[in-house]
């Protein structure tokens, strides 16, 4: 795995919850986001490369779920997203550095009470976010 995304994976493992991770670290130019954009979208030794389609397709599904308003009724399309996500790494669909990356922001939303959970899923919202918004400035043609 990428160094780089590899050491970024290990700074989130440490957090307690995901809300704990500061929109400046993730968002930044330079941050997290930044990063890992930057590296899916120009490493070519990354197989299979990240299509935007794929990408895009997760964000949509995370969506779908924001638009409940209470964690229990969130809970259970959000516990889906992980096979889905392990079937298009499976599938190399997607990148282990992608998956990697997603797969510790996951762990880390179903911490704390329910109105944790919810923070923790909106950072992960905005985290993916900040990632697509990066990966089209690094692969506009993507």
């Amino acid at each position: 795995m990428d160094q780089e995304i590899n050491g970024i994976v290990g700074n989130i493992k440490q957090l307690e919850m995901l809300k704990d991770l500061e929109p400046k670290v993730f968002a930044d130019e330079d941050g997290y986001a930044d990063v890992i954009s930057r590296r899916l979208a120009r490493e070519r030794n990354i197989k299979p490369k990240l299509k935007t389609s794929q990408l895009r397709k997760f964000f949509g599904a995370i969506r779908d779920i924001e638009r409940e308003k209470e964690w229990n009724k969130m809970e259970t399309q959000f516990y889906l997203l992980k096979p889905k996500l392990a079937n298009s790494r499976g599938r190399e669909l997607i990148p282990e550095e992608f998956y990697q990356v997603m797969k510790v922001c996951m762990s880390k939303v179903d911490k704390g009470t329910e109105e944790d959970k919810k923070e923790n899923f909106n950072c992960m919202v905005e985290f993916l976010e900040a990632i697509v918004a990066y990966y089209k400035y690094y692969n506009p043609r993507a």
